[in-house]
């Protein structure tokens, strides 16, 4: 079935094609990125704007993030990666280019071309605080957990409500087996979101591996009761970057993993 915006273009397209033929016979200036800026805004033609303003990495740029946002209908990951590539081909220090590129490479699991990619936007751009997230995540998944926690740390420094930080700071700490660490950051989370679900839970895993099994089921049932009331797209937020046709499934797999650490602490209990 073909969208309305699909029959648009193609509608518009010849009478379009027209108009810029009709300028150049008729001498009419028209600048190729505006005409470029115009094909891509209105009507996401790609490879008619690109015709134009081939040189043009900010229009690269967008076009990635059109394809790595969060609609269903366009997410291509692919074409991200090849519009943030061209990017930083036509412009090696475009802002955010790297850093894009970075957060590509990571979903699909290239975490050395993710390392060199974020290592780039830092050097360029050593005050936008994204990106020591992103370094964060990417050093974490790399089994450098020590890097990794100094990197959230230091995001913290520029965004200290952040609870998501909180959380991949508190699964750092949870990796390398510092419970009591995981307990005091993810305490300090929930000053800032206290029925956050994913501190909740990481807080109830926590105080049931030092022992504190009231205290955990108390965390538990607030993750569990949290975790109920998410929508898809509330839980998609959290994960920028990823498809969207997976969200559901994400969703599913948390109220999962948080049910089967409650069965896991009443298995605990009654055994003890």
């Amino acid at each position: 079935m073909h969208s309305q915006s699909g029959d648009k273009r193609r509608k518009f397209l010849p009478a379009l094609c027209a108009l810029v033929l009709a300028a150049g016979m008729f001498g009419i200036t028209l600048k190729h990125t505006a005409i470029a800026e115009f094909l891509w805004s209105n009507w996401r033609l790609s490879g008619v704007a690109m015709f134009f303003d081939p040189q043009s990495a900010e229009l690269w740029f967008e076009m990635g993030n059109y394809h790595f946002g969060g609609s269903k209908e366009f997410y291509d990951i692919e074409k991200a990666e090849r519009a943030f590539k061209r990017a930083v081909l036509l412009d090696p220090a475009f802002p955010g280019a790297h850093y894009q590129l970075a957060r590509v490479y990571f979903i699909k699991g290239d975490f050395y071309s993710a390392i060199t990619e974020i290592n780039k936007e830092i050097a360029l751009y050593p005050d936008f605080a994204k990106s020591y997230y992103m370094k964060g995540l990417i050093d974490g998944y790399s089994g450098n957990l020590g890097l990794a926690a100094k990197d959230f740390e230091e995001f913290l420094k520029y965004k200290p409500d952040s609870w998501a930080a909180h959380n991949d700071l508190a699964w750092a700490y949870f990796r390398l087996g510092d419970y009591e660490k995981v307990k005091e950051v993810v305490a300090n989370g929930l000053r800032y979101s206290p029925n956050n679900p994913w501190l909740n839970n990481s807080l109830g895993i926590a105080l049931m591996n030092l022992g504190e099994k009231e205290a955990a089921k108390v965390a538990l049932l607030r993750a569990q009761q949290a975790a109920e009331q998410l929508t898809v797209e509330q839980w998609g937020s959290a994960y920028p970057g990823n498809d969207p046709r997976v969200y559901g499934q994400g969703l599913e797999v948390m109220r999962s993993s948080i049910k089967a650490n409650l069965e896991l602490l009443e298995g605990t209990s009654t055994a003890s």
